[in-house]
């Protein structure tokens, strides 16, 4: 049902600097919330939800936070929706903000494309950009993961300097 293009991604991480932790969860195409889950032995779950409506776009902001809703976001993504990129039924699913973007991809059956458009790293977070396509579906999602989080919990290496 789900293509990857497993050659585009091995080519994104040919870059240097990125560290086996980062290229996981960077090059996981599954569900970003079970994968952040196992990484800290908590549930992960999605907080603070805000959508609105630009120019034809639903822009859809959510944090991750592992443990509760107090603790510490390991995770903000940032979707850009084109409403006439998407079919109805896809379009009503995120509006209701029921489902979260890969349950509505599944619930509706749609076979799909992922493409890595970009993966980064600073001193302070790691990052990524991505969209999934498919026959009345067109999604951006941008991923954003703050480094402190993951090394306290020994993840990744902290960083030098």
């Amino acid at each position: 049902m789900e293509e990857l293009d497993f050659q585009g991604l091995l080519d994104h991480f040919k870059l240097e600097g990125f560290q086996r932790g980062e290229q996981v969860i960077l090059g996981n195409f599954g569900t970003v919330q079970t994968l952040l889950s196992l990484i800290f032995m908590v549930p992960v779950n999605v907080y603070d939800i805000k959508m609105e409506e630009l120019n034809r776009e639903i822009i859809r902001t959510v944090h991750l936070r592992a443990g509760g809703p107090d603790q510490a976001v390991v995770c903000e993504a940032k979707s850009r929706i084109p409403i006439d990129r998407n079919g109805f039924d896809v379009v009503h699913d995120i509006r209701s903000g029921k489902l979260g973007l890969g349950q509505i991809v599944v619930v509706n059956e749609i076979p799909n494309h992922r493409v890595l458009n970009e993966v980064a790293r600073d001193d302070f977070a790691f990052w990524r950009t991505y969209t999934i396509e498919g026959p009345g579906l067109f999604i951006e999602i941008h991923e954003h993961f703050p480094r402190e989080p993951f090394e306290a919990v020994g993840w990744i290496e902290a960083q030098e300097g």
